[in-house]
């Protein structure tokens, strides 16, 4: 998938220091109006990918166009790319109107229309009559919310956030998620949003770009991400995946010697998917192709228990249930079940 009206284009963009490679050959379109994620473990690269499009970093080799325009070398300044750090840098020795006017004043904007401006985004973000407060008398909620108001103020074509919910507690993590998503939807500018939260991305972003060491593994929507990972390092990283390796023959795959409908795939050595969601646990045998393994132990996730057993190879399977099924089975460590799932729960993964 890309972007039908692109905004943003890295083309062959890589980042050395010295000899390590933070980002190599990066090829990445970020359409006009669209909300991307950017998300991988700790020095996949994503902040770096960041930082260069904010105009942080130079790129070592490749290009970065906005709107058609190299900016390689243009400073940081002269960039329409406003960021949202994750600490938020918020100025503690200005009041909040005055951190929201900030960048108007940088811009030369005359005193009364910056103010003006500044508070109807203030009442635009629910802060009206917090104007004159110190920003460290707010709130955390509060503050990401200046910060949002100071960098969307100058009405930029594209912003861009560098963890910004990863300080706040949980219940405003959500609440701010529907504050961002909708501010993105109603303004229509292009957000490019770096976090390592699966829960995050997957919420808010249009399409999420999975990073690596340094490298692209995956880009698609919420949905191809979490249900057609393209390999293992993304099945990893999802979570909550069971990797199952088997040879395939007619429609059929064997594993550890057992068969199994697999319709459509090519034959020869695969790895398949079936996520914890779609596993389905039997007391007792109830079909041949399903997979005896002992239970380990349980966890609860919030929507759900994820239950964790070991299969004939002491590999790690897990499969998902509700409360009543949990009470149903009445699982105890040891125990032995029987894990299925149907022909269409399988995806086979291409690298």
């Amino acid at each position: 998938m890309t972007a039908a009206d692109p905004l943003v284009d890295f083309s062959g963009v890589k980042k050395n220091y010295g000899t390590f490679e933070a980002v190599k050959t990066l090829d990445l379109t970020i359409g006009r109006g669209e909300f991307v994620a950017i998300m991988g473990p700790s020095g996949c690269g994503k902040t770096t990918t960041l930082r260069m499009l904010a105009g942080l970093e130079n790129p070592t080799a490749g290009t970065i166009r906005i709107d058609g325009q190299v900016m390689n070398d243009v400073p940081v300044h002269e960039r329409d790319t406003p960021l949202v750090w994750q600490s938020l840098a918020l100025f503690p020795f200005l009041n909040v109107v005055e951190n929201v006017e900030f960048g108007l004043k940088m811009r030369g904007v005359e005193a009364k229309e910056r103010r003006d401006r500044a508070m109807l985004w203030l009442d635009r973000m629910g802060l009206k009559g917090f104007e004159t407060r110190p920003v460290d008398a707010l709130s955390g909620g509060q503050r990401q919310r200046v910060a949002l108001a100071r960098s969307l103020v100058t009405e930029p074509q594209m912003l861009l956030l560098d963890e910004p919910l990863s300080a706040l507690d949980a219940h405003l993590v959500i609440r701010m998620q529907g504050v961002l998503t909708k501010l993105q939807k109603e303004l229509g500018i292009t957000f490019v949003y770096v976090t390592h939260s699966q829960s995050e991305a997957f919420a808010m972003a249009d399409r999420v770009v999975i990073m690596g060491q340094g490298e692209i593994a995956q880009i698609g929507t919420p949905q191809e991400i979490f249900r057609a990972p393209n390999n293992r390092f993304v099945a990893e990283f999802v979570g909550r995946n069971n990797i199952l390796e088997g040879t395939v023959s007619g429609g059929i795959i064997t594993i550890d010697g057992a068969e199994y409908p697999l319709p459509g795939a090519a034959d020869g050595p695969a790895e398949i998917v079936v996520a914890a969601d779609r596993m389905e646990i039997h007391a007792t045998v109830s079909d041949a192709a399903a997979i005896p393994a002992e239970f380990v132990s349980e966890e609860f996730a919030g929507t759900g228990i994820i239950c964790y057993f070991e299969g004939p190879d002491g590999e790690e399977l897990k499969a998902q249930v509700n409360e009543t099924q949990l009470a149903a089975l009445a699982p105890e460590p040891g125990q032995t079940f029987w894990l299925s799932w149907l022909p269409d729960a399988a995806h086979v993964m291409a690298g």
